[in-house]
């Protein structure tokens, strides 16, 4: 039918239209010269075209070049534009940091770990142990232990003074150390009735003033940020004791009479009947003017202006 319609369009009539059909041979070769005859430009075109090979194909190699040689210039520029955006970013950052070197001063660390602070520490530690000690009866063992503590407490400043190595830490935990002592030796002696009931107030109130002042110190004077591990972190300085002198004598006195408490039931089974008496009424007198230097001692906090010596800058 293509062929029919072809031929009419063409002006080509079959011999019989119901007759034995063309070749196609026959019918192209008279399409071909039917055509050559109406318009030969455009047929002689037409085949030139039809002879010569497309060029669909090498337009799209040279498209798909494009496009890859566009992608690779565009992938150079972002990443220029990244690494000096990047360049300026550190730049900034730089000049930030700077500017608050500048505003806040840089952290000091000092040395800790000294052998002043590590007996210190020991004291520390020895502490609790002889609160048990005094409370379970055992009063050789816990006498042993409270010599040793006066011992290292004498030996600390010795060496820091003698090889120069004081630290602020050690200004802090050294009387901190002291102050330890004396509440656990109170608390346990006045619960063994072998201390009066308002000299272990008295010594106990100062104490616990002094520490709840020690943390206010310490959180006003600590340099930004105020943080939990910073304000633990003792090798960052920030505020320096002092002990006043009548702070240092009271120490000396509760220290004293501590130990005579702690010696008194070891001492008295040796004694006689009028060295006892006299023993017990010393001790009582003893007893007095230590509660007169706690009272003292304290107030010498709240009046003296060099007690606490705050190391940097309010802000």
């Amino acid at each position: 039918m293509r062929c029919f319609s072809a031929a009419l369009s063409l002006n080509v009539r079959p011999k019989s239209l119901w007759g034995p059909r063309l070749r196609v041979p026959e019918l192209s070769s008279r399409l071909h010269f039917r055509a050559r005859l109406i318009n030969p430009v455009i047929y002689s075109n037409s085949r030139r075209n039809m002879s010569q090979p497309s060029d669909r194909g090498n337009n799209h190699h040279t498209n798909a070049e494009k496009l890859t040689q566009n992608v690779v210039k565009n992938t150079e520029k972002f990443r220029k534009l990244t690494s000096e955006k990047s360049q300026e970013l550190r730049k900034t950052t730089l000049e930030i940091r700077d500017s608050i070197s500048k505003i806040i001063p840089p952290e000091i660390h000092e040395n800790i770990y000294t052998i002043p602070n590590f007996l210190t520490l020991t004291r520390l530690l020895a502490a609790p142990a002889i609160g048990y000690l005094i409370v379970k009866n055992e009063v050789l063992y816990a006498l042993g232990l409270f010599v040793y503590s006066c011992v290292t407490d004498f030996l600390d400043g010795f060496i820091a003074r003698k090889y120069n190595l004081r630290s602020i830490v050690g200004t802090i935990i050294d009387p901190m150390a002291d102050k330890v002592l004396m509440v656990v030796c109170t608390v346990c002696m006045a619960q063994a009735h072998q201390m009066p009931l308002y000299l272990a107030s008295l010594i106990l109130g100062r104490d616990i003033l002094l520490a709840l002042s020690a943390v206010y110190y310490r959180f006003i004077s600590l340099p930004p940020p105020k943080t939990i591990l910073r304000y633990f972190d003792f090798s960052i300085p920030s505020a320096e004791v002092r002990p006043t002198m009548i702070s240092k004598v009271n120490t000396a006195l509760q220290m004293v009479y501590i130990g005579c408490c702690v010696v008194k039931p070891v001492l008295l089974p040796y004694f006689a009947a009028d060295n006892s008496e006299l023993f017990l009424s010393g001790l009582q007198v003893f007893e007095y003017v230590v509660a007169f230097t706690t009272i003292s001692s304290g107030l010498s906090y709240v009046f003296s202006k060099n007690a606490v010596k705050i190391l940097t800058k309010k802000f």
